[in-house]
Parts: structure tokens; C-alpha cells; sequence
């Protein structure tokens, strides 16, 4: 180790951490540092690679229940046409806590959930005010989830449907999962202009564009929206039927 090295306190201050976190690390293995005269040092340099190699994106943590997800969907599709908001914030709670990713919960138990609502009101089991309300619900659920993930950020996104999409639901998801894998995002919401939405883009000049699809009335103006995106240098992802969220992360990381 050169002259030039550091005293733990020195390198807590590198990496911005309290003096019993950088500890725990050279006590774990995973920063390097010597013993001398019972105090220890460390190369600038390793704390520096340690500081950038913490700075990296984490890969996804992927976990499932024992029971797997859809026994979850059903509880939740119950608690939702009940309108027992409480028993399903719980739900979501728990499965954050227990390590599962907010977008593989909204994947696999909120949209399953919110689906058979859906059917069961388009068959007449369930009045449209049931509907209504598990929508909101939801939403206000995807609302509290504030995800910090470590890392960089890995761009700017902005999130959007156009005029004549009132569904506001899947512009919150897509942002939730988006914010979950570091992006920063912009959520602009439902029925947007297409005009202000490419002023917007304009403006911004974010890295990334989403555009939300929930009917067919609007896929003429998404497909010709998109393109004045990508003429602006703004890339541009479309939503479409069946895409899952965790497709939408995959195709916004890739360049």
C-alpha cells in the first residue's frame, strides 16, 4: 500500500457513509484495508473502485411467494370488490417488505386482480361503481410506493397517454415501474394532447418516451405521435395489449 493512504474515518468521508458502515464493509471483506498498529488503512484507490462499483445499477431482486402469485391475485380481487382498501394496502406492504419488486407485484397481483374485475363487469356480475372504485384504490396504492434504488439514474422517461385514453391506471404503472429501475420520470398521465405532449418533449428532451395504449381509437395518433418523438431524438416505446410491465423496464433499458 503507497504513503498516501487513509484512515477509516477518511474513507467513510469518501464514500459519504458513517464511520460504522465503512467498518462493517472492511469487516465483511468487501472493502480492502490493512491492520497497522491496530488502526486500518486503506488505498485511495480501493475506496474509490468500492464508491464506483456501489454506483452501479443492483440487478432486480426476484422473489416469489411459497403459494406463488396467483393465490395472492384472488385475495386481492376479493379485497378490491369488497373495497377494503386497508386489507389491500397490507397485502402490497407485505410483499414489498418480504423483498418482492413493486413491478412484479402490480404484475402479478394488481393487474390479474383488476383484469377479472373488468371481465366481471363486463358480464354484469359486478355494477360499474365496483369497477370504479378497485381502479382507485389501485391507484392510490401505486401512489404510496416511493422505490430508492441505488445507483445512477438511468435516464429521464416521461410517460403519457394521448387524447381519447382515459385510462389513467396503466400510465401510473408503467411510471411506478419505471422510477423502480432508476429512471427519473415524468409522468404526464391520461388524455394528453398530442400537441403539448410533443412540446413538452420538446422542452424536456428526456431520454425516453412512453406512450400508454388502452384502445384502439387511438393507435393512428400514437404511431404518428411517436414518430414526431423520434424525429425530435427522443426514443419512443408504445404500449400494446398483453405487454407486461416487466417487458416495458427490459425494452426502455435497452439502447
Amino acid at each position: 500500500m503507497a504513503g498516501d493512504d487513509i484512515d477509516l474515518l477518511a474513507a467513510a468521508e469518501q464514500l459519504g457513509v458513517h464511520y460504522q458502515t465503512a467498518y462493517r464493509w472492511v469487516r465483511s471483506g468487501e472493502l480492502p484495508a490493512v491492520r497497522v498498529r491496530g488502526r486500518y488503512r486503506l488505498d485511495p484507490d480501493d475506496v474509490a473502485a468500492f464508491a464506483e462499483r456501489r454506483d452501479e445499477p443492483q440487478p432486480p431482486r426476484t422473489r416469489r411467494p411459497r403459494g406463488g402469485f396467483e393465490p395472492l391475485a384472488d385475495r386481492m380481487f376479493n379485497h378490491l370488490v369488497a373495497g377494503d382498501e386497508r386489507a389491500a394496502r397490507s397485502a402490497v406492504a407485505k410483499l414489498v417488505e418480504d423483498g418482492v419488486r413493486f413491478t412484479t407485484v402490480m404484475q402479478e397481483v394488481l393487474v390479474p386482480a383488476l383484469r377479472r374485475v373488468g371481465t366481471e363487469w363486463h358480464t354484469g356480475r359486478l355494477p360499474i361503481w365496483v369497477e370504479h372504485q378497485a381502479s382507485a384504490i389501485v391507484d392510490r396504492i401505486i401512489g404510496d410506493q416511493h422505490p430508492t434504488p441505488r445507483g445512477r439514474r438511468r435516464g429521464t422517461a416521461m410517460v403519457a397517454a394521448l387524447s381519447g385514453d382515459h385510462h389513467v391506471l396503466p400510465t401510473s404503472m408503467a411510471a411506478a415501474a419505471l422510477r423502480e429501475d432508476n429512471w427519473h420520470v415524468h409522468h404526464l398521465g391520461a388524455d394528453m394532447p398530442a400537441e403539448e405532449l410533443v412540446r413538452f418533449c420538446a422542452e424536456a428532451d428526456p431520454d425516453l418516451a412512453v406512450l400508454t395504449v388502452t384502445t384502439p381509437a387511438v393507435h393512428d395518433d400514437v404511431a404518428r405521435t411517436a414518430a414526431r418523438l423520434s424525429a425530435l431524438g427522443v426514443r419512443t416505446l408504445t404500449g400494446r395489449p398483453g405487454r407486461t410491465l416487466q417487458e416495458l423496464v427490459d425494452q426502455a433499458r435497452s439502447r
